[in-house]
């Protein structure tokens, strides 16, 4: 990954997560009888050259990479590389079937691979014909779509990811996310009925799909006794989606009496938890809930289809509150139709709250979403500029969507506002420094260090 391009002058506050995707892939190649191996560069960061010498030492015949959209560009330079000195096939991750095209890749799968990658993989040692649900394939001069691609649906019968094969004792979260390390991710449920217009998960279906509560209570256990994991992240789009299954969820974990000093966080929508389920989830160890508010005007709310207003928010985090979980909340800037004025009241908005941690970022219209797709049709984002399409863009006149009436140089400014204003009052600080401490005394210096160049450099 290309964390310059994709984080901007935030990367120092990255570091390397746990890739639940690749470790699922990676358990169910293994359980098909492949021999896999994992390299994971976010860590290792190794040089293009090292990683095609790894990959030609290691005989590979079909190496996959994972792809976010801001690191098409270096992630598409790496799968040419490869193919070109190793002769191994290359298959993407994600949506972009141009970069078939270019000679990136042999093949690129859409939506969950736990079913089709090993087959994938298979195919293309064997050099049969590719045809398989959700895989795209070169076909003379162009490309060859198979959609829509194949659903898990049980995700019981799912091998647990294979960690092992990771360097698992080097990850963390974000830090409105981490609240013990060692830290791994967790999968409880995948698709979601909700349909914002800004998100791009619309692979996972709008059926949700449901491990069984002691599944899931099973595989924290796993984690805690054999890893010696201390926090596990539910990386849900939704968790719990229902207060039936949140709250049986949470009896099976109190059931297991895991030991030891560990916790675990999710991200759930403001319109369906309670204070009976806030409570039930405090009970069975978990720290810290996320709330996806995105913003703190309820016009832009109802026109990206969050269907919940801000009365729904102050409710949720006072439910929270009142059970003793530390709250983060996410909210998105530069909404369609948003006005400088607007942005103001979403900032104010999470001042006003009693949440622990806010997560501003600049919107991104990203494939696979609805407003993506409303923008290329009207004419208003141009595609294929992906390095760009990065909500921590250093470039603001590059970023790939501004609202009418906005700039991209006052849309980054307010962004760099919101953090200011957020974090830096005396509230925020003791809370921080005495309370939460979750953040690490490098983490905070790092972000002390970027606010103090940005109110230098007076670009706040």
């Amino acid at each position: 990954m290309d964390v310059a391009a994709a984080f901007g002058e935030y990367r120092k506050l990255m570091e390397p997560m746990p890739s639940i995707g690749l470790a699922y892939l990676a358990a169910a190649c293994r359980q098909a009888g492949h021999d896999v191996r994992v390299l994971d560069n976010f860590a290792s960061k190794l040089p293009v050259g090292r990683v095609v010498a790894l990959v030609r030492e290691a005989r590979a015949e079909v190496v996959g990479l994972s792809m976010l959209t801001p690191t098409a560009k270096s992630t598409a330079a790496l799968g040419r590389a490869i193919r070109e000195q190793t002769g191994a096939k290359v298959v993407l991750g994600n949506l972009h079937e141009e970069l078939l095209r270019d000679g990136a890749c042999d093949a690129v799968v859409h939506g969950e691979g736990e079913i089709v990658f090993p087959q994938l993989v298979r195919a293309l040692t064997d050099g049969g014909p590719v045809d398989l649900p959700g895989v795209s394939v070169r076909d003379g001069e162009g490309v060859r779509a198979n959609l829509p691609p194949a659903m898990v649906e049980d995700l019981d019968a799912l091998p647990r990811p294979a960690w092992d094969l990771f360097p698992w004792r080097s990850y963390t979260f974000l830090p409105f996310v981490t609240v013990a390390k060692p830290c791994l991710s967790l999968l409880g449920t995948r698709g979601c009925p909700f349909r914002c217009k800004f998100c791009a998960l619309g692979y996972q279906g709008n059926y949700v799909r449901k491990r069984s509560p002691e599944n899931i209570a099973a595989e924290i256990e796993w984690l805690v006794r054999e890893y010696g994991i201390r926090h596990v992240g539910f990386v849900d789009p939704i968790f719990p989606f229902s207060k039936k299954h949140g709250v049986n969820t949470c009896a099976a974990i109190i059931a297991r009496r895991i030991p030891g000093d560990w916790w675990w966080t999710s991200e759930t929508r403001v319109d369906v938890i309670d204070e009976e389920i806030c409570r039930a989830m405090k009970t069975a160890r978990c720290k810290r809930i996320l709330f996806g508010v995105e913003s703190g005007v309820d016009e832009l709310l109802a026109a990206v289809g969050k269907n919940f207003t801000t009365d729904d928010v102050r409710r949720a985090v006072r439910a929270a509150r009142r059970a003793r979980l530390e709250i983060s909340a996410f909210f998105m800037l530069g909404l369609p139709g948003e006005t400088a004025a607007m942005t103001r009241r979403t900032i104010e908005f999470a001042r006003e709250l009693d949440i622990d941690f806010a997560k501003f970022g600049i919107t991104i219209p990203l494939p696979g979403s609805e407003l993506y797709d409303n923008l290329v049709r009207d004419g208003k984002i141009k595609p294929g500029d992906w390095d760009k399409f990065t909500t921590f863009n250093p470039a603001p006149e590059s970023l790939p969507y501004v609202p009418l009436g906005l700039t991209g140089r006052e849309l980054q400014r307010l962004h760099r506002r919101a953090t200011w204003r957020f974090y830096v009052r005396p509230k925020m600080v003791f809370r921080h420094l005495f309370q939460i401490r979750s953040i690490g005394l490098k983490q905070i210096a790092n972000g002390a260090s970027i606010l103090l160049r940005q109110l230098v450099g007076g670009r706040l």
